[in-house]
C-alpha cells in the first residue's frame, strides 16, 4: 500500500501576461482558456490515477484576477476533487497571496488552504499517515526565508512540506522566500512540494525536493511540454516520483 498524490504549481488561471494582452488580445483570450484546460487536465488526472490528494505549491491565480467566472470554475473542479474523495493541500504564493477570489470562495471541506502561519495537517486511513506542512504567503513580498516558521516532521508520519519559494534565486525570477537546497534537505521532511520557478527541478538528497514547473506555458518564452509530479509514498516512507505530462 501506498500514499499517493499529484504535486503542480503557478497555474496562474485566466491570467496570460498584460503585455501578451497588449500585443494580441484574442492569442492572450487563447492562452486564458489554455490555462483552464490545464487545470482540467490536472484534476482528470488525479481521477483516473486514484490518488488520495493534489498539492498546489503556490499561484492558483494572480492577485489581481476578480472575475467570479474564474471562482466558479475552480470550485467546480474541486467539487469534483472532492466527489472522488481527493483531498487538495494549497498554499498562496506572491501572485495570489491577496486575491478576493480566496475570500470569497466557498470550497468542499476537504479542501485545505493554509494561512499565514505554518499549519501542519494529518491525513490518515491509508496504509500510512502523511502530515501536510504549509505556510502562505501573507503579501505578496517574502524577502526573507520562510523555513524557520515550518513545524518540526510530525514522528510516526510521512512529511511533505509545501513551499513556495526562488530557492538561492533563478534567472527571470525575483526573489521570493529564499532558501538553500541544503537547508530544506536538513529540515527532516520525506518530500518537499515547492513552486515559484517555472521549469522543472529535482534535488535529491535525505529529502526529495520537487519544483514542478508549470503544468501550461502563458507566453511564446514557455514553450515546449508541460508537466505535473505523481508522488508515491511507500509504508517505509521512501518517495518515487514520476513527471506526468500535461
Amino acid at each position: 500500500m501506498a500514499f499517493r498524490f499529484i504535486h503542480t504549481a503557478d497555474i496562474h488561471l485566466d491570467s496570460p501576461l498584460r503585455s501578451l494582452a497588449l500585443r494580441n488580445p484574442e492569442l492572450a483570450e487563447l492562452v486564458g482558456d489554455a490555462s483552464r484546460q490545464a487545470f482540467v487536465a490536472v484534476v482528470d488526472l488525479c481521477l483516473a490515477e486514484r490518488v488520495d490528494a493534489l498539492v498546489i505549491a503556490g499561484d492558483l491565480y494572480d492577485g489581481d484576477q476578480t472575475s467570479m467566472k474564474t471562482a466558479r470554475f475552480l470550485a467546480s473542479q474541486m467539487t469534483r476533487l472532492h466527489q472522488a474523495g481527493v483531498r487538495v493541500y494549497m498554499i498562496r504564493g506572491n501572485h495570489d497571496s491577496m486575491s478576493r477570489i480566496t475570500k470569497q470562495l466557498v470550497l468542499p471541506d476537504t479542501v485545505t488552504i493554509f494561512g499565514g502561519r505554518c499549519q501542519s495537517v494529518i491525513q490518515s486511513g491509508t496504509a500510512i499517515d502523511v502530515a501536510f506542512h504549509g505556510l502562505s504567503f501573507a503579501n505578496p513580498k517574502a524577502p526573507e526565508s520562510l523555513l524557520p516558521k515550518y513545524a518540526a516532521p510530525q514522528e510516526g508520519a510521512a512529511n511533505v512540506g509545501i513551499m513556495h519559494t526562488s530557492l538561492a534565486g533563478s534567472p527571470g525570477h525575483d526573489v521570493y522566500a529564499p532558501c538553500s537546497v541544503a537547508d530544506l534537505h536538513s529540515h527532516g521532511f520525506d518530500y518537499w512540494g515547492l513552486g515559484h520557478i517555472h521549469l522543472r527541478q529535482v534535488y535529491l538528497g535525505a529529502s526529495t525536493l520537487v519544483m514542478p514547473g508549470i503544468p501550461q506555458g502563458r507566453d511564446i518564452n514557455e514553450a515546449g511540454e508541460k508537466s505535473v509530479t505523481l508522488v508515491t509514498i511507500r509504508d517505509d516512507r521512501s518517495v518515487e516520483m514520476e513527471e506526468r505530462l500535461t
